[in-house]
């Protein structure tokens, strides 16, 4: 656009020249609104010629506007002549403007088009990825239900599916086994536990046995008692861990406390355990008899590592359960309390009790922490923030 401007100025240059040349005088200058010529008398020096770019006064608007000169000279007889020639660049700068704008109006709508074709195109492109994504986000062992096949356009798509549709398959077969192998070995094993027990029985009605065999066979009371628990706490664990307990109910928790408390206090007694109870109304939803696990270890715990003439303390309130107990006068690790077979060398336990609490409040969602503060252990679990 410039360069036509100064074609423009040079084109009314060479008007001037040969208006000079043929009649011998300087043209008669009229007012316009967008050209102006201006003729000045110099002395012999010499003038450059060049094109600027400058202001000029327009008097229609009364205002300075952006205008192109072209510098030069003619020479009139003996006398030598400065021209400038001006020519507004308004209406060059709207042409600009206005061809900018629309330059820009078609770039944004070619994206806006290309985004919409791009986002149709890659829906419909990547449909069979996120339809096999979301089978895998839903795929659950206790279903044994295995990733559907998929037929896609897309070569990598389909080796893909087959893949994980056979890894689902083998993963399935591989649970499925294992299930049935853990409760064929915890069946197998409750039949001989019966048996020493029957066993036992029978040895304890015999007259003839010393205080010596007496003794003993109350030891082996204890040690199969302890493995019968055993068994059934990592059948628990593996239940939980598989998600093998799907059923959840809403109830309201404190009576169940109470309940709990109540069949604990007996044996809270025998030892002169002393025990304080603050409930409150708490409602949740999970499976009724994790939350009955759940209060057992929880109880069975805070007895186990108390002493004799200690206390526990229970508080539940809307938000959750915190058990504090007396014990040690040293605190434990958070971090080792909690992993399975964990257990003070004094301790008569399994080693499972907290792994079954920390476990049944990774399955929910639920908050477990330990802290020790003025002489008690707690351990609080928050149901909701």
């Amino acid at each position: 656009m410039t360069r036509q401007v100064d074609k423009d100025l040079m084109v009314e240059e060479n008007e001037i020249f040969d208006y000079v040349k043929l009649n011998g005088r300087l043209p008669q200058v009229f007012k316009s609104e967008d050209l102006k010529i201006k003729f000045e008398k110099i002395g012999n020096e010499a003038v450059l010629r060049k094109f600027v770019d400058t202001q000029y006064y327009n008097d229609l608007d009364q205002e300075m506007e952006a205008g192109r000169s072209l510098i030069s000279s003619v020479r009139v007889g003996e006398q030598p002549y400065k021209i400038i020639i001006t020519e507004s660049k308004v209406e060059t700068e709207d042409l600009i403007r206005v061809i900018f704008f629309i330059t820009l109006g078609i770039i944004l709508l070619l994206l806006v088009f290309l985004l919409l074709v791009n986002r149709l195109v890659m829906r419909n492109l990547w449909q069979p990825f996120y339809s096999m994504l979301q089978q895998i986000k839903q795929f659950n062992l206790a279903d044994q239900q295995a990733i559907a096949p998929l037929n896609a356009n897309i070569d990598e798509f389909n080796d893909m599916n087959r893949e994980v549709t056979a890894m689902s398959k083998r993963v399935t077969h591989d649970y499925i086994a294992l299930k049935k192998f853990v409760e064929n070995a915890a069946h197998e094993l409750m039949t001989p536990v019966a048996v020493l027990n029957s066993k036992l029985d029978n040895l304890a009605q015999d007259n003839d046995i010393t205080v010596h065999q007496s003794e003993l066979i109350t030891e082996l009371y204890g040690v199969i008692g302890k493995m019968t628990r055993l068994n059934k706490s990592m059948l628990l664990l593996a239940r939980i861990e598989n998600r093998l307990m799907p059923e959840q109910v809403e109830m309201e928790i404190s009576e169940a406390l109470r309940e709990k408390l109540s069949e604990f206090q007996g044996l809270y007694q025998a030892r002169g355990i002393v025990v304080e109870a603050h409930l409150q109304p708490c409602h949740v939803n999970m499976n009724r008899d994790l939350l009955t696990n759940l209060f057992n270890n929880l109880l069975a715990n805070a007895m186990r590592h108390n002493h004799t003439g200690g206390k526990v303390i229970v508080d539940l309130d809307a938000s959750g359960i915190r058990m504090s107990n007396t014990g040690k006068d040293t605190t434990l690790d958070e971090k080792v309390i909690f992993q399975r077979f964990y257990k003070s060398s004094e301790s008569d336990g399994t080693g499972l009790g907290l792994t079954l609490v920390k476990e049944i409040c990774d399955l929910y969602g639920f908050q477990l922490s330990y802290h020790y503060a003025d002489q008690l252990h707690c351990f609080t679990i928050q149901f909701r923030a």
